[in-house]
């Protein structure tokens, strides 16, 4: 077991569920606790994606609704994406399960909540200045208050809860891993999630660099604006119809 998984697993123990729900039949007890503490119940039973990106696209898509844009309505439209896909699916004749189409992929997950970003922003007509819109992803962001692992009533760590941890730290890519030591509430866990899956997505080294340089300095939050202002860039429709498949 990593020091990072431990130290994830002491987190999401010391977290306050976001809710009760549970899916006994299809996933096991560490999932459904995942799953409790990390997930909006507005997310779930909403996207259709391919196991292998189901439960990083769920974390950034928490933080990309609840954190960034306060609005879950993109989790919707990827719902509808796929239902559209499936339904082309049928008049084919198809049915490839997982394989299939309807079951999207991370970056068709990350490029379609770029997109949606851009397109509210058009029907707005950009009503809320920058400035105030950043006031207002830092008061989300901070009310998830930091984990004090020395206080004495901070929760011990178990095995369990340690597994959980190996399960989250094993949707974060290789460079980004030596940043979750240092994590202490779920908004900073989500922000390094989302960052790490845009830079998945689209290969950028300048913005990587600044990524980069801003959680060497332990500025979650500033990480994650950077990866947001490179998807707000780059996303097109085109690129979420080259994704698609994949």
């Amino acid at each position: 077991m990593s020091k990072e998984a431990k130290h994830i697993g002491l987190l999401v123990k010391n977290l306050a569920p976001m809710h009760d729900l549970e899916y006994k039949v299809t996933f096991n007890l560490h999932e459904n606790t995942f799953f409790q503490k990390l997930i909006p119940k507005e997310i779930l039973e909403k996207i259709r994606v391919k196991p292998a990106d189901y439960f990083k696209s769920l974390m950034f898509l928490d933080y990309f609704s609840r954190i960034i844009e306060n609005d879950y309505s993109v989790c919707d439209n990827l719902e509808n994406m796929s239902k559209a896909l499936r339904e082309e699916e049928k008049e084919r004749g198809e049915d490839n399960g997982e394989n299939g189409l309807s079951y999207l992929n991370m970056c068709t997950v990350v490029l379609e909540a770029g997109l949606w970003a851009n397109e509210k922003q058009l029907d707005s007509g950009k009503k809320m200045s920058r400035g105030k819109e950043l006031d207002e992803m830092k008061k989300r962001y901070a009310q998830e208050k930091r984990i004090d692992f020395n206080s004495p009533n901070a929760r011990k760590t178990e095995p369990f809860y340690e597994g959980i941890g190996e399960m989250v730290c094993d949707q974060i890519g290789g460079k980004m891993k030596p940043f979750l030591e240092n994590i202490s509430s779920r908004a900073e866990l989500g922000a390094l999630v989302f960052a790490d899956s845009v830079l998945a997505c689209l290969n950028d080294k300048n913005y990587s660099a600044k990524i980069f340089g801003k959680l060497s300095n332990k500025d979650y939050f500033s990480a994650s604006l950077d990866a947001f202002e490179l998807l707000a860039r780059e996303s097109s429709i085109s690129k979420i119809k080259s994704t698609i498949g994949k």
